[in-house]
């Protein structure tokens, strides 16, 4: 008996190493395939979007402008474009300022909707699927804005709906259009997406009216360099589980989204980059540390596929929205922000062969924020600092930071003026990528 147990014990033995061997050996292949299959991608990606004269373009992996390397520091500067609040002197001023700091591209919002927070000179009045209520005043802001980037010579990244409520959120459009307060259909609905759809042509058809007298020629939007991207919005996104909780596979409500508007914008505007305006999730957990370490990100839970929206064939490079301090990583875990979040966002871009930008990022510097105790608000200079140093690391196209606007603004939080040290940190960083050239 005993001689008999060790017979299938040996037979047993050896299924099993032959099991683990063809494991193994399976194993082994798939990765080699996996590997081959993102090399070959990434060399069948790495293709450049051939601009116009004065327009940005991209070779591989990153940006060029008239044949030339277009690397760029960068500010947001949502309210230029979109409020009354600052005089038309002190936007020319502040965007030639930027200049002379070396800043190259200021993303600033291109909606204001009426009613809602910081639309004080809206664009659109009112929206429904046939007809679209505009307000010329509003148009007539946005115009001099993008006059007084141009005047100064800067280019300027274009969003053109938010995912939050404030300016013109998602929500703005489903209660106009079908008087619903879910801002998720604005992804589905077919008749929130034709008003959508005739807006974004509506806009990209837009004849500048400061450019007439500015430089003595009617210009559109679609036909205008200052402008350096269309993006499709700010921050797309789901709300928690959005998906999950439907059934829904996460990620594909806002990938089929981004896929048709992309298409709807390169075949209205052939001349413009396209991005997509993401902050940076993942549906996918890679290893032990995004299993226990701030999981949410790359979970799927918020609704947003990174790894698949960059092989858009429309989509033009990568954005992420990087806050450590909002994201309740402690500073003593920067090093998880530059290996699960800094270099392996890059890596994905890279492998899809374009360009990524961190197009924000910053500390709040207010003790009374709950997340000035994760120990970054006493050094904001510092720790964006470091944050830049990671993106030149490996290879990010452009850098931004939320927000730098000249003295005399109102500042506080992540917003900071000329004469902060942070300010410092964005000069040194203009120079830096402005040398790449």
């Amino acid at each position: 008996m005993h001689s008999l147990r060790a017979l299938r014990n040996s037979k047993l033995m050896r299924q099993v190493k032959l099991r683990n061997i063809v494991g193994l050996t399976t194993h082994l292949v798939l990765m080699i395939a996996s590997t081959l299959l993102i090399n070959s991608f990434a060399v069948e990606r790495a293709w450049a979007r051939t601009a116009p004269a004065g327009f940005v373009g991209t070779n591989g992996t990153h940006f060029e402008l008239d044949g030339r390397p277009f690397y760029f520091q960068g500010t947001n500067a949502i309210r230029f474009g979109t409020t009354v609040g600052e005089s038309e002197d002190k936007v020319y001023a502040a965007m030639r300022e930027y200049a002379s700091l070396g800043l190259r591209v200021v993303r600033m919002w291109g909606f204001a909707c009426s009613g809602y927070l910081g639309s004080s000179a809206p664009i659109l009045e009112w929206a429904s699927e046939g007809q679209l209520g505009y307000n010329e005043t509003g148009w007539q802001r946005l115009d001099m804005a993008l006059d007084a980037a141009r005047a100064a010579g800067l280019k300027v990244i274009l969003p053109l709906v938010n995912f939050e409520p404030s300016y013109c959120g998602m929500e703005w459009w489903t209660q106009q259009v079908i008087q619903s307060s879910d801002k998720h259909l604005f992804y589905s609905d077919s008749r929130v997406k034709v008003a959508f759809k005739r807006h974004v042509e509506t806009l990209l058809n837009r004849v500048n009216s400061r450019y007439r007298s500015s430089i003595g020629k009617s210009v559109r939007y679609k036909d205008d360099p200052t402008i350096m991207a269309i993006e499709i919005a700010n921050e797309p996104h789901t709300e928690d589980y959005y998906e999950y909780h439907r059934g829904l596979p996460p990620g594909e409500l806002v990938y089929n989204f981004l896929n048709e508007l992309s298409w709807h914008i390169r075949k209205n505007d052939p001349n413009h980059l396209i991005s997509t305006g993401e902050e940076g999730y993942k549906t996918s957990i890679d290893g032990a540390s995004d299993t226990y370490d701030h999981v949410w990100i790359n979970n799927g839970s918020k609704g947003v596929n990174f790894e698949k929206n960059v092989t858009l064939s429309q989509i033009d490079f990568a954005t992420v929205h990087i806050y450590p301090d909002n994201w309740n990583i402690p500073s003593s875990q920067m090093y998880w922000v530059e290996e699960r979040l800094m270099k392996r966002r890059a890596a994905i871009a890279h492998a899809a062969g374009k360009p990524i930008v961190l197009e924000e990022s910053g500390f709040n510097s207010d003790p009374s924020w709950q997340g000035y105790r994760l120990g970054y608000g006493s050094s904001p200079a510092w720790y964006l600092s470091q944050m830049y140093e990671l993106a030149n690391r490996y290879d990010y196209a452009g850098t931004m930071i939320w927000q730098l606007l000249p003295r005399g603004f109102s500042v506080g939080g992540y917003d900071y003026d000329t004469a902060h040290p942070v300010a410092d940190v964005v000069r040194r960083q203009a120079w830096y990528l402005n040398s790449k050239y």
